[in-house]
């Protein structure tokens, strides 16, 4: 295997360029790029936004080629019927292959090498409508309607470029499939301990409580999340953005908001469950929670029918009801924590870059490579 401390190393030594939508929050999939930067050192890292200080650290080190001026780098997601044209004017240069993040713009960019696209899930806002749409006023939502058509077919045309395409999991490699006719490879995202060390929360937290980590948006779920807590007869607490407002101390519910990653850490140990009630491509927060000791308990459905073993790591519920994710929770803390960090080790890192490089490799190698 070639070096990850080298420079730019990615498949047989060649040099890799990262490319991603853009790196404005510290979602699951910036953290999958986080690491990619950190173990491969890329030439550059190319995106259409940058905000560090709503990212992660690691972009730090990196050079960063945004398109769109730092001013409005808050602004991109109001961007969007602009996003497509801003997206096939970036281009991306300097390296022998690219490793290409994409939730919806990355792989639109013009790349000047083969380029292999990792699939976090087809554009949400295209192939799952109603799930993205649940928070978009209605103004916003008769824009979409009307430009969905046109969005597909640049989207389809800006896929089918791509010289390999490897999707997160069964459920997106399933989407690609409806998305695009086309067959990708699954490789599942890294798993690491999101902190080194763990450091308390600056208010009080309940001794017992379940943790539910999740962006406020409609598809996450978080208020099923919360409800199953309660009726399991557990304080929660809920991390990520737009997680403030739901603070409600006197109803047994703590918004923490965005938190740094060694918060995060320290609230994975000490939660006694991690419940998931979202629509995941894969679910990345319940193997990241595992890997502290925690078990999970979530919905049966999308990516937590990879990402979570009854009786292992945790359990799932039969429903998409609070009634049957309370009973899931009961049943999750009686799971062990050597149990569940044995599961999430089996998505380590190494695995995972192993997986790209493959890909990498096969691009490199295919006839007609650039």
């Amino acid at each position: 295997m070639t070096d990850p401390a080298a420079s730019g190393s990615g498949a047989a030594g060649a040099t890799v360029v990262l490319a991603h939508d853009y790196l404005v929050q510290s979602g699951g999939a910036e953290r999958v790029v986080a690491q990619w930067t950190e173990a491969l050192r890329p030439e550059s890292l190319v995106t259409l936004a940058y905000r560090p200080e709503t990212t992660f650290d690691a972009f730090g080190a990196a050079d960063v080629r945004a398109t769109i001026p730092r001013s409005l780098a808050g602004q991109v997601e109001r961007m969007l019927p602009a996003l497509p044209s801003i997206a096939a004017r970036t281009r991306v240069t300097g390296g022998d292959v690219a490793l290409v993040s994409s939730s919806g713009w990355a792989h639109r960019f013009a790349f000047d090498m083969p380029h292999i696209v990792y699939v976090h899930s087809p554009a949400r806002w295209l192939y799952a409508a109603d799930d993205y749409r649940m928070r978009l006023s209605r103004v916003r939502r008769a824009g979409l309607t009307v430009s969905t058509p046109l969005l597909r077919r640049g989207d389809g045309d800006a896929m089918r470029r791509a010289d390999a395409i490897v999707a997160n999991s069964a459920v997106t490699r399933d989407r690609i499939r409806d998305a695009y006719g086309v067959d990708a490879e699954v490789v599942h995202p890294p798993v690491s301990p999101v902190a080194s060390e763990a450091v308390a929360p600056g208010r009080n937290l309940p001794d017992e409580f379940a943790v539910v980590v999740a962006r406020d948006r409609g598809y996450k779920n978080v208020r099923l999340a919360v409800e199953a807590a309660l009726a399991a007869e557990l304080a929660v607490v809920v991390v990520g953005a737009g997680s403030a407002e739901l603070d409600a101390p006197d109803e047994r519910v703590y918004g923490l908001g965005r938190v740094s990653d060694a918060e995060l850490c320290w609230v994975y140990r000490h939660a006694a469950v991690v419940v998931g009630a979202a629509r995941e491509d894969f679910g990345l927060t319940v193997l990241e929670a595992a890997l502290e000791g925690t078990p999970a308990a979530t919905i049966a459905a999308g990516g937590y029918l990879e990402t979570v073993r009854d009786g292992e790591s945790g359990f799932r519920a039969a429903e998409p009801t609070a009634s049957a994710l309370a009973g899931a929770i009961r049943r999750a803390r009686d799971v062990g924590p050597e149990a569940c960090r044995g599961w999430a080790e089996r998505f380590g890192i190494d695995r995972h870059l192993d997986g790209l490089r493959r890909a990498m490799d096969g691009a490199l190698r295919a006839p007609g490579a650039r």
